[in-house]
């Protein structure tokens, strides 16, 4: 077998994504330890949410591999009905939790349509902007192929999740930019957003705090204030040194890190096994990201080839978004590490997108 063989690079691919699944279950069993014993009187509370989400996708994955992507894009069209008149019912029915009204209540669970909205934009773009469904020109592909997501994106910057808008922006225009369209649309429409983008960016109090933070927290002002998830991420980090405190070791799951299993999941990481753990976790995603890619050129089937690129660009702008938030390179934007961090919603979704980029190609 040649080592640049296609099945070498989805074997590759695979190890990573099971080597960022047991990383992130060990880190979940200490990071939400103390929380769940702390409101449900469970230690293993989120972690056995976590395995079940896991077990969930496992199975969502292999049932998508088997099945033909032919058949699967035919569902692309009332999957995006479905999830923007799902995004548009969180809006009236959803419950609030942080601030933000993102989830539905489906009882035993909370369910986030946004990351739902992710694999299902994925699938619908790459339908749309392929060679394989009509002979309409460039700019009919365009505007077709963007018109419903940025309209599920507006709807998830209403809720508001700007952290979970940008990622959908950063996955349509991606897919895009790779598709055989010419680049001048995009192009285009991406410097006519920056405004916008900006505007809406410094709209929001609470966004804004998050920029102001993000530029005035290396001053070592407002420690207690806004800077201090920052202040306490960098503490936690610098604490683990070389090789970590030990797993289980963490002092920062014991409340003085909010949100150490999700969305700080990668300062756990740096405290309990330091710069080495740290440096395994980003050539982890360094494979997954870089042989998701190499997946996608070698890929002959056009709509395949799209999907690709698009898991791609979710896993590569959620990790550097999340792991430059961690150290104060990026402002902090809620944005969980893919495959590693808790949460039910996001990791089914990623086993979607994961399962239709290893579907059965055309018969």
């Amino acid at each position: 077998m040649k080592v640049d063989s296609l099945n070498f690079i989805k074997r590759l691919n695979i190890f990573s994504v099971l080597f960022l699944i047991s990383f992130g279950i060990l880190l979940n069993v200490s990071a939400s330890s103390v929380e769940g014993l702390n409101l449900y009187g469970d230690n293993f509370y989120f972690i056995k949410r976590h395995l079940t989400a896991i077990i969930l996708g496992a199975i969502i994955f292999n049932i998508l591999k088997n099945l033909n992507i032919n058949f699967i894009e035919k569902f692309s069209s009332i999957s995006m009905v479905f999830i923007t008149t799902t995004l548009f019912l969180v809006l009236t029915y959803g419950i609030v939790v942080g601030g933000s009204r993102r989830w539905i209540d489906l009882g035993i669970v909370n369910f986030q349509p946004s990351e739902l909205a992710k694999p299902l934009i994925i699938l619908w773009v790459a339908k749309q902007i392929s060679n394989d469904i009509t002979d309409d020109n460039d700019l009919k592909k365009f505007i077709r192929s963007i018109f419903l997501p940025l309209l599920c994106a507006f709807l998830v910057l209403l809720e508001p999740d700007y952290g979970t808008f940008a990622s959908i922006c950063f996955i349509l225009f991606s897919q895009i930019f790779f598709s055989k369209i010419k680049i001048i649309y995009p192009a285009l429409t991406i410097f006519a957003s920056i405004l916008p983008l900006y505007l809406v960016a410094t709209s929001s109090d609470y966004r804004l705090s998050r920029i102001e933070a993000f530029r005035k927290c290396d001053y070592g002002v407002d420690l207690l204030g806004d800077c201090f998830q920052l202040h306490q991420s960098r503490i936690a980090i610098s604490s683990g040194g070389l090789f970590g405190l030990g797993p289980g070791t963490s002092r920062a799951r014991w409340g003085m890190l909010p949100n150490s299993y999700s969305d700080f999941i990668s300062s756990i990481i740096g405290e309990e096994y330091g710069f080495f753990g740290l440096f395994l976790l980003v050539l982890a995603f360094f494979i997954l990201i870089s042989t998701t890619f190499l997946i996608a050129i070698r890929e002959k089937n056009e709509i395949k080839k799209l999907i690709s690129v698009g898991f791609g660009s979710w896993i590569f702008f959620q990790t550097v978004v999340n792991l430059g938030g961690a150290v104060g390179l990026l402002p902090i934007t809620g944005i969980v590490l893919p495959f590693v961090s808790y949460g039910s919603s996001a990791m089914i979704s990623i086993f979607i997108a994961l399962g239709i980029m290893y579907s059965r190609d055309y018969e």
